[in-house]
């Protein structure tokens, strides 16, 4: 049957890489893992950025109407992508999903964004970091079934050490509730659904982060206006302060919000949902050492046993990225191994015997 045209460009980009000398083939690996690098930096420095403000914005001026940030955030995301695919920006075009797959995909994400909210409101926090923890298991288990994805036992020790010292770092009181239990389980099941759709919608119909995430923003604004108006009437009884301070952090928290979006989409794009996580872990990490670092007088055995936590979590990350690492390498050179044993062999020469000066393809001057 004929290919579609998604396939053609893939197999296309195949052959291109493919042909290409050695020496290309190795500054194409540099400069993917310099954007696999550019894309993690940029996306930790951004949520941390944009967790701080949001936690301003919540705290200090008493704005906590989660619904409407997000709605804000998805707003001004649909509208920056829209202006930088219309322009044709950073080598963007204008490119969707398929309607349903679209807002399929879209109402995942905010069904993540809203049972990730309502399960932290619902449980303590303790029990909200083991929910997050949770997640990159599902992945696992998504994969598996749906895709027959398997991961060999040094990677899933490494991911498993991991999760222990983010759990050891975060995890303090644990309070359970039914109803924020059921909260957990649809958050957790709606980030690894979502996070490993980004990926292979991505591939599948061969999107760019900025369209695929351009695409979905709409929808996902839409939908959470609807939480707008459910959730979160009295918003506009909400008292501005005079300044309007509060509204000013709302605009850049928009704009983080922006980066964000893109970056995750990036990430996961070049990596894998479970390598997004580990990122994600890594933010954890990161925020709890700054904290500790510029907050904290005195050290207790809570200090002690969140920084032993930090070193786990460091030291099984940088033995995740080795093997990872370890397992594209294996996985290029077995590649590049197929595509000798697939290449024609070189005909073999056929000489007439009635040549002048040959005798069964040799030379008669040969024979004495």
């Amino acid at each position: 049957p004929p290919m579609t045209s998604t396939e053609e460009s893939s197999t296309k980009a195949e052959g291109d890489g493919d042909s290409l000398p050695v020496e290309d083939k190795g500054a194409q690996k540099q400069s993917n893992a310099f954007v696999v690098a550019c894309w993690a930096v940029c996306n930790v420095a951004l949520s941390v950025g944009l967790v701080t403000v949001n936690k301003i914005i919540m705290q200090k001026y008493e704005f906590t109407f989660v619904f409407t940030l997000t709605f804000c955030h998805f707003v001004a995301t649909s509208m920056c992508l829209e202006l930088i695919t219309r322009m044709g920006w950073f080598g963007a075009s204008v490119k969707y999903l398929p309607l349903d797959t679209n807002f399929l995909t879209a109402a995942t994400g905010v069904a993540s964004i809203a049972f990730m909210n309502f399960s932290l409101r619902a449980n303590s926090v303790g029990f909200y970091q083991i929910t997050k923890l949770c997640v990159i298991p599902v992945v696992l288990v998504i994969d598996y079934f749906s895709a027959g994805k398997t991961v060999s036992s040094r990677v899933l020790l490494s991911l498993l050490l991991l999760l222990a010292g983010v759990g050891i770092a975060t995890v303090t009181d644990v309070e359970l509730k039914t109803v924020g239990l059921v909260f957990a389980v649809l958050a957790v099941g709606s980030t690894a659904q979502f996070q490993i759709w980004q990926g292979s919608m991505q591939k599948q119909y061969a999107l760019s982060p900025l369209q695929m995430t351009h695409s979905v923003a709409v929808p996902q604004a839409l939908i959470t206006l609807v939480g707008v108006i459910t959730f979160e009437r009295h918003v506009a009884s909400h008292t501005f302060s005079p300044d309007l301070a509060e509204c000013w952090l709302i605009l850049v928290t928009c704009f983080m919000a922006i980066g964000v979006n893109v970056t995750s989409m990036g990430l996961i794009g070049k990596t894998s949902p479970v390598t997004f996580q580990v990122v994600g872990h890594a933010k954890t990490c990161l925020i709890i050492t700054s904290g500790f670092l510029f907050f904290t007088s005195e050290i207790n055995v809570q200090t002690v046993k969140n920084l032993a936590g930090v070193c786990i979590a460091v030291v099984a990350m940088i033995w995740y990225g080795q093997l990872k690492s370890q397992e594209a390498a294996k996985a290029s050179l077995s590649k590049a191994d197929d595509l000798k044993a697939r290449q024609p062999g070189r005909p073999l020469e056929t000489v007439s015997v009635n040549e002048p000066g040959k005798q069964g393809g040799h030379d008669a001057g040969e024979r004495r």
